[in-house]
């Protein structure tokens, strides 16, 4: 059975998922509901979708607490070994000292694969913290997830951060920011750095579907994410297993790319049976 053929009959997927763009823990601010607030109701939506492993940064990354947010991280993974993981947060108007000590202690836990940096809430992708963070992953092997949308921030501040860091593994978040001139914006940027990969999520704003996003970058360049528990996994997950692209292509952007981004990495790793 194809995995088309298993998402029609309302089965769980049986290739490898994860979910590299996801929160927990419910966010009332700015006019945002969170439908799936408990971590066991996520855990049985990923058992009902076939969904294996998310990577997650909590809803307290909002307000810039980045110790409550790792040690959520923590909690979670903790209480659901082998489902849950984490990207370490930091907050960029954190005294730089502060950073540096936030990201020695929660590197060393292996239960984070990667950064997650949320700017536009929290300012500019270029701020002093975040290049901090960013050299860090960049000689440390792991994958930086950076949240794009609109143009706070945009494509010019992703090219600037990854032009003088060739061995950084850029995650850029929602296609670019959300809409198909964040897209094209984000895939020229991605034409000139290889090293920059697309994650999907929040896809319902744009114009393009995956197959145009694998035309224009590559079944190897893009990344599922959902953006649980801020939008319904569903979505997302659905523009991937009921696309007409082949099972192979599927397998690569459901798990495979991120597990790629991955290797080599000093901080932790995902591991999936079969994989």
């Amino acid at each position: 059975m194809s995995i088309r053929d298993d998402a029609f009959a309302g089965r769980p997927i049986t290739v490898p998922i994860i979910d590299a763009h996801t929160h927990l823990l419910g966010y009332y601010l700015n006019g945002w509901y969170t439908a799936f607030q408990e971590t066991a109701t996520v855990i049985t939506l990923m058992d009902h979708l076939g969904i294996d492993a998310i990577v997650t940064a909590p809803h307290t990354l909002v307000s810039g607490d980045a110790e409550a947010t790792n040690e959520a991280t923590i909690a979670a993974a903790a209480e659901y070994p082998g489902r849950i993981y984490g990207y370490i947060f930091v907050y960029p108007h954190d005294d730089l000292a502060i950073v540096r000590k936030i990201i020695a202690r929660y590197a060393a836990h292996p239960s984070f694969v990667g950064f997650k940096l949320l700017p536009g809430y929290h300012g500019s992708l270029l701020a002093p913290a975040y290049a901090y963070a960013l050299d860090f992953a960049a000689e440390h092997g792991c994958p930086v997830l950076t949240h794009l949308w609109g143009s706070s921030p945009g494509a010019a501040e992703v090219e600037a951060i990854v032009q003088t860091r060739p061995a950084l593994k850029l995650l850029a978040a929602h296609q670019g920011g959300g809409s198909a001139d964040c897209t094209d914006a984000l895939v020229a940027v991605m034409r000139e750095h290889p090293h920059v990969t697309m994650e999907l999520c929040g896809s319902l704003y744009n114009h393009y579907a995956l197959e145009n996003l694998v035309e224009m970058v590559g079944d190897e360049r893009i990344v599922y994410g959902s953006d649980l528990i801020n939008l319904d996994p569903r979505y997302d997950f659905g523009q991937v297993v009921f696309s007409t692209l082949p099972d192979e292509s599927k397998s690569k952007i459901l798990a495979g790319n991120f597990l790629r981004l991955l290797e080599g990495s000093a901080l932790g790793s995902i591991a999936i049976h079969g994989t």
